[in-house]
């Protein structure tokens, strides 16, 4: 894989981090939540990021509590604390805008995902979804102008 693709994966990957957490509803604490990304064929992980409430209310996620770990060289980081709403009747969690970068073989890129929406499976605070397209905010001429995630996981606690 090519070292562009990996970071566009890398930040869509990083940019997942900014769908929810899980608790009592209505609760007024923060929750937790983590992640995974598949982004041409590598995946980045996440665990126990700090979010400002609980599902179903609205909350941001607190991007420096996000730590990505990818495989390979990848590194990546969200870079903005997304704000995240939950329609329970409709089984979504859905941001409107995820800030991610990535660098891969010393290459910086940064990406935005617009409109995400992820869907919950059954009645547990599990969101799924995919394929996003990440569309280039800033970077070197060598980062590609988008990329694919192949998909996303999300799980609130």
């Amino acid at each position: 894989m090519n070292p562009t693709t990996r970071l566009l994966g890398i930040a869509a990957i990083a940019a997942l981090p900014l769908l929810g957490t899980a608790v009592a509803a209505n609760a007024a604490t923060s929750g937790l939540v983590d992640g995974s990304i598949t982004v041409s064929g590598s995946t980045c992980s996440w665990s126990n990021a700090t979010t400002s409430d609980v599902p179903p209310n609205t909350l941001t996620i607190d991007h420096s509590t996000v730590s990505v770990s990818c495989s390979g060289s990848i590194t990546a980081s969200l870079t903005s604390d997304p704000t995240v709403t939950f329609d329970d009747t409709a089984g979504t969690a859905s941001s409107s805008e995820v800030d991610v970068s990535a660098t891969v073989d010393g290459i910086s890129c940064s990406y935005t995902v617009s409109d995400l929406s992820l869907s919950r499976s059954g009645t547990t605070r599990t969101y799924s979804g995919g394929p996003f397209t990440a569309s280039l905010s800033s970077g070197s001429i060598l980062c590609p102008s988008s990329e694919s995630v192949t998909s996303a996981t999300l799980t609130f606690h």
